[in-house]
This record gives structure tokens, sequence and C-alpha cells, in this order.
């Protein structure tokens, strides 16, 4: 499995916002195991895990634990990425949240936000939660929904006013940060990551619109996005699509293919090469997830089977034994003796 990389785009604001402060950030760039070139060009890439202690070394080297939030506040146009330039020449919003989502691997590896229109006249960005969000990544998490939100207000014009804020944990100590930076009212403890805003604002012409910049960027951020996306093999990527609930365990071809904008038939050659079929790579991942599982005895090994895509326990027990080479309920016997024995 690759792991997740961030744009050098999205680390630089927080990088100078801290330096704005007076403080010196080499230390911490060396502490974080970052070679501070890497800064130069904002299309570079900085392994996410190495960009959060980063984060976390300068919110202590400040005193601020809201630097997610301010820094993206204070973002300038002079630390755009390459996708960052083609959103701002789009003629509408809706056209710019195509982009943003076909080429959300310019900013980060992580699942792109996904946009809907409701039914009360409101448009959502929903973010993707990750099972692994903590207090660890949560200077990221604020900076990349502050950006987006600064990002919304730039390219629609000051007049721009989001409706509300639906955030999936309980409000931090720096909670008046929020409104303060974000302008807009903020609710903390719901189900999902969400910036809210009048349905309105698709379809109005943005005031920055340039058609003929748009279409040389355009051609640049395609290559570029290419560049990344075949450095990381296609069945890893696939596979990180199944942990972050992009795609579903009973995927078919053309949705798959679909999410990574390639045809099946390129999707099917691709995997070949790599010595691979979609067919293992589910079954392998739904296998993996089966192990999970069934470290919870509450659940039963019937209802694990159905959870994962499975018709049923006597599916899940022939395809288990294959992979694993014992059945669903002898490793979960095995296991639990492991960990009472770890216990003692």
């Amino acid at each position: 499995m690759t792991s997740d990389c961030i744009s050098v785009s999205l680390v630089n604001p927080v990088i100078s916002h801290i330096k704005s402060l007076g403080f010196d950030t080499k230390s911490a760039i060396r502490d974080a195991q970052i070679d501070a070139r890497v800064f130069a060009d904002p299309d570079n890439r900085i392994p996410a895990a190495k960009v959060d202690t980063l984060f976390n070394i300068l919110a202590k080297l400040s005193g601020k634990d809201d630097i997610g939030l301010s820094a993206g506040a204070s973002l300038e146009a002079r630390s755009y990425n390459l996708l960052q330039h083609l959103l701002l020449c789009c003629s509408t919003l809706s056209e710019a949240l195509v982009y943003l989502n076909r080429y959300y691997i310019l900013f980060s590896d992580e699942a792109p936000p996904i946009f809907s229109r409701k039914g009360d006249g409101s448009v959502k960005i929903t973010f993707p939660i990750n099972q692994d969000t903590s207090e660890q990544n949560q200077i990221r998490f604020d900076l990349i929904l502050t950006i987006t939100c600064q990002w919304l207000r730039q390219i629609c014009g000051r007049e721009f006013k989001l409706t509300q804020l639906l955030l999936p944990f309980n409000a931090p100590s720096y909670e008046s940060s929020y409104e303060r930076w974000l302008h807009t009212p903020v609710r903390f403890n719901c189900q999902e990551v969400s910036v809210v805003f009048p349905a309105f604002w698709l379809d109005k012409q943005l005031h920055q619109a340039n058609p003929h910049i748009m279409n040389m960027i355009k051609t640049e951020v395609k290559n570029l996005a290419e560049k990344i996306n075949n450095r990381a093999l296609l069945s890893d990527r696939i596979r990180q699509a199944l942990t972050q609930n992009r795609i579903e365990f009973s995927a078919t071809q053309r949705e798959v293919a679909e999410l990574f904008h390639i045809s099946s038939r390129t999707l099917n050659r691709h995997l070949q090469q790599e010595g691979t079929s979609l067919k293992s790579i589910l079954t392998q991942s739904r296998i993996e997830e089966a192990k999970s599982m069934l470290l919870d005895n509450k659940q039963s090994i019937e209802q694990i089977a159905m959870k994962i895509g499975f018709s049923g326990r006597r599916t899940l027990d022939r395809i288990f034994i294959k992979y694993v080479g014992m059945s669903p309920a002898q490793y979960r016997s095995k296991r639990n003796h492991e960990i009472v024995t770890e216990v003692a």
C-alpha cells in the first residue's frame, strides 16, 4: 500500500504563517525529517505522516493549536499549485468543483471531496472521513478545510457566504477560532465533514474566468496528474480506494475504471502488467477486512460475510480457507488465544 502524500502547496501556507509570527521554521523542518529544498516547488509532495509531524512541531513552537485555521485563512496566490490556478480560471463554480474532484490527487492522495445539491436549495461539499482522524492530523484537517473555504470566497467574490460547516468531532479548546477564521456558523459532533452554501452559486459566472489560460493550464494539470498516478501501481491505488470507501467490495470493472478516469480495457491491461486482476484485488481486500472484523467477537461469521459482500458464511469459509489456510472460526480462535497469551 502506498503511503498518502500531500502537496507542498498545502504545507507552504503554514510555513509562511509561522515565519510571519517571528519563529524560525528550519529546525522544525529538520526535526520532521523533511528536505527543505522540497518547499521550492508547490507541486512537490511530502508524505502525510511527515507533514503531520511538522505541523505539530510548529504548533508547539508557536503555542498556537489553531495554526491550521489561521494559516489557511492567510493563503496567498503565490503559494498556489497548478490545480489551484486552474480552478481560478473556470467559468462556473460547478465546473471548478468537477476539476477539483477529478484532479484532487494534485493536492493529496486522500479521497477527494464530493459535492451534491440538496432539496433545501443548498450545496454540500463533503470530505470523506478517514478512520485514522485524530489529534495528530487535526492541524492538517483544519488547514484543508480552511483553504477550501478561502478558495470558494476567492473565486466567487467577497459576497460569497457559507451557510454552515458540519464537523464530526467534539469542539476543541480553540472552538472560537473556527468562526473567527471561517466566518460561518460551525456545528460539531455531526456525522460528516461538510461545507454548506446556497446552490445558486454553482452556475453563477465567475469574475476571474479565463477560458484561454484555463485550456493551457488544464493540459499541464492533466499531465502532472498522470505523472503522479503512474508513480503508484494501479493495484495499490485500488486497494487505497477501498480503504477510503471510495469503492465497494462489490464494485464492477466499469465503476473502478470510472473512478480513475480510464476505460475498462485500460484498467485490465494495467492490472495484467502488474500480475493481478480486479477480482483478485477485491477478494484479497475482502479477506483482509474479514480478518480485522473477526477480532470483534460480537459479530457472527455470517454477519461478517454479508458485510463484505459475500452471499453467506459458506462462501466466506471456502475463500478464507483458500487464502489463509484455515476457516474464519479457526482464525478467530487462534487470534483470541494469541491476544490472551500476550496479555498474560
